[in-house]
């Protein structure tokens, strides 16, 4: 169903709480209930939300702890109208200014200091992108320049969006959001692998590969075995493929966690739900599984679950958290 919101400006107090779920932030005006503002609007395609925001400075982080309290497994699109941005990706600095398209990764950590900016965005689930994990992976913090005629082509999508979902039939907005996700990832594609030596037969098959692996992610058998018997591979080549993601097992490793992760905040703990998720996402143990859960998030499922039951406390249905979990994929 699409859905529309619209809302005022607002004070920092309330626009730190409406982005809480995704951004920690920090005003950078002189005084944060006359010197700040904000806008946002928002529309909800099923798939997709695309919205339109306008702040004046401020500095934003998306933590490891926040990820694990409130996880979604989706890519952030911002085309930037005005203002600039620097992104501190840990190992790399990233920066976009007007006309470019960044890319954030929001199950990945990110800290930004961003001038006075208004920009259109788009986020999709990473399963409607047609790219393999490593080109996911390398994803977070890319930009498309302005300058350039992928980035071009980027930015007026996004601009078209903008304009037509306000009048979008409902029955039309999951096909747009597939195709929107299709045109974002040819324009995405030849700057992800460019440092890349693999050729597209093989990204081709490490894409179908990780679509086998999302839908199969709660079999406890899935290993290298059953990806090489289902693709007629040799463990040589299924581990050369899956080298720059540090390697296949890691990776699905990290995909049960993500799973493991949407899916506690999308519901609540109850009595045994560890030992449940645990089991659902293929983990050998409850265990097991909250080790790695706090090894990749830095706090433990049941913390997760508490901190998102605080945010709940006073719940919204309006709130920001709300349209994002209930994004289909």
């Amino acid at each position: 169903m699409r859905e529309s919101s619209t809302h005022p400006q607002r004070s920092f107090d309330e626009w730190r709480d409406t982005i809480a779920p995704i951004f920690d932030v920090q005003s950078l005006a002189p005084n944060d209930d006359s010197g700040f503002h904000a806008e946002l609007s928002r529309h909800h395609l099923g798939m997709a939300l695309v919205g339109h925001v306008a702040t004046t400075a401020q500095r934003y982080e998306r933590s490891e702890s926040l990820i694990g309290a409130v996880g979604v497994d989706h890519l952030l699109i911002q085309l930037y109208e005005i203002g600039h941005t620097v992104l501190d990706l840990g190992k790399r600095e990233a920066q976009a200014s007007p006309g470019d398209v960044l890319v954030f990764d929001l199950s990945r950590p990110v800290r930004s200091h961003a001038s006075d900016m208004r920009a259109i965005s788009l986020v999709l689930p990473r399963s409607l992108l047609n790219l393999d994990g490593n080109a996911l992976d390398q994803a977070h913090g890319a930009v498309l320049s302005g300058r350039d005629p992928l980035g071009q082509l980027a930015g007026d999508h996004l601009r078209a969006m903008h304009r037509a979902v306000p009048t979008l039939d409902t029955r039309s907005a999951p096909a747009v959001a597939k195709a929107s996700a299709q045109l974002l990832a040819a324009c995405l594609s030849p700057s992800l692998m460019r440092d890349q030596e693999a050729p597209a037969t093989m990204t081709a098959t490490v894409a179908k590969i990780c679509r086998f692996i999302d839908l199969r992610i709660g079999d406890p058998t899935l290993d290298a075995r059953t990806l090489c018997s289902a693709f007629g591979l040799s463990r040589s080549a299924l581990y050369r493929l899956f080298a720059p993601t540090g390697g296949v097992l890691e990776y699905i490793r990290r995909r049960r966690l993500a799973r493991a992760r949407l899916s506690l905040n999308a519901s609540t703990l109850a009595r045994g739900g560890i030992k449940k998720l645990a089991r659902q996402f293929g983990f050998s143990s409850d265990e097991a599984f909250s080790r790695s859960f706090r090894s990749e998030f830095g706090i433990s499922p049941r913390e997760a679950a508490q901190q998102r039951l605080l945010m709940a406390t006073n719940p919204n249905d309006d709130s920001l958290t709300n349209w994002m979990q209930r994004l289909i994929w």
